[in-house]
Order: C-alpha cells, then structure tokens, then sequence
C-alpha cells in the first residue's frame, strides 16, 4: 500500500493558516475581555453613581467584577471582598441576568469575602446581616434572605419584616441553581447544597445536603 505525502509546499501553507486563525483566536478573545473589564468597571461606576450615595458605606475590592448589571435599593452597608465574579454570560438566565445586593436597613450588611463566583440572577437582601466568606460557588438563581420581609400575623403583616436572625455562609460553600437560603442560617465550610433546596436551618461543615427543607444526605470525607 502507498501512501501519499503531501507537498512542502502545502504543508507549509496550512500551517501559515493555522497560525493566523491561532492569531485571530486570541485577539477577539483578548477584545472580548477588554470589554468586560470595561463592562464592569461602567457598571460598578453606574452603581455608585445610581445608588452608592443611598448606603452608609460601599465597598468593591480589587479585580471584583460585574458581567451582568448590579442593583440594590437599600440603605445599609455594602462590603464586597476582592477577585469575586457576578454573573455568568453562558449560564442560564433571566432577561438581563441582573444581580441584587440589598442591605435593606440603614444598619443592615452585606459582607462578601473574596475569590467567590456567581452565576446570573442572585439575589442577597439583609435586614439585619448577610455574611459569605471566601472560594464560594453560587448557583443562578440563589436567593439568600435574613428576614421573613412580613409577619405572619394578619394585622401587623404590613407594618414589619417580621423575625430578623444573620445568615452566615462558610468558606468554599457550593450553592446549587435556585438554591433559598432563609434567615438564621449557617452553612459551614466545604459544604454542598443540591439545586431547588430550601435551607430553613443551619447546616455543617463538609458534607452534602439536599431537599425541601434541605437534610444532609451524606458527608464529604
């Protein structure tokens, strides 16, 4: 059986191709970035300049980026950590994936660590204090809340927020897609929440939860 060599010639010209898809392939990549630098530097600036004067305090540390828009409404303390990623461009979401950071009350914190990263649509509110530490991974969707926002009684039902308890959340934490974290709770390190759970009471360190309400389902070793 023969087999056939191809030319020098054209060898030499697939490969000048390929070179300069390779070229091509890291200039768009790098414009791409460039832009999202940008994007979330006017979106950080839009912020402040939109609603930073309504907190008592707003903090964004270093290479803390926004891919989707940011929007708060509250009145409180807005600390946020460095190297934190909001919002994902290739993950599901709704409309413009914006993200929600409210420290409701004028005493009220939001408190996020650094090297986090979150998908598209979160929403975090504090009437009291909402605390994240450092490596989480937060699913799309993920509502985190410190307060019940109305009584349960039908007279007071729009005159308060009813029950205000912390919520703290570990380091390294992974909260799955549309994940409820209520008020009261704490989730120690490591630990996994599955997607769609309620978390209504206070979970360890290092293991594996699940369901509505949310139970360890095992520990990771």
């Amino acid at each position: 059986m023969r087999v056939r060599c191809l030319p020098q010639k054209y060898l030499m010209k697939k490969s000048g191709r390929c070179k300069v898809k390779n070229i091509a392939g890291k200039l768009v990549w790098q414009l791409q970035s460039l832009f999202c630098r940008v994007a979330s530097s006017w979106r950080i600036h839009h912020f402040r300049l939109r609603e930073g004067r309504l907190h008592q305090r707003s903090e964004f540390g270093f290479r803390t980026v926004f891919n989707v828009p940011i929007r708060s409404g509250g009145c409180g303390r807005l600390l946020v950590g460095s190297e934190n990623s909001f919002g994902y461009v290739s993950a599901p979401r709704l409309g413009a994936g914006e993200v929600m950071l409210q420290p409701r009350e004028k005493d009220a914190v939001i408190r996020i660590g650094n090297n986090n990263q979150f998908s598209n649509n979160i929403s975090i509110i504090a009437a009291s204090e909402v605390v994240l530490g450092n490596g989480c991974l937060v699913g799309d969707q993920v509502s985190i809340y410190d307060c019940d926002f109305h009584e349960v009684d039908p007279v007071n039902r729009t005159r308060s927020v009813g029950p205000v308890l912390p919520v703290v959340i570990g380091n390294n934490v992974w909260l799955g897609s549309r994940v409820m974290v209520l008020k009261g709770v704490s989730i120690g390190d490591n630990t996994v929440v599955g997607a769609m759970s309620l978390v209504t009471k206070s979970l360890p360190a290092n293991c594996v939860a699940a369901g509505v309400p949310a139970k360890v389902v095992r520990y990771i070793e």
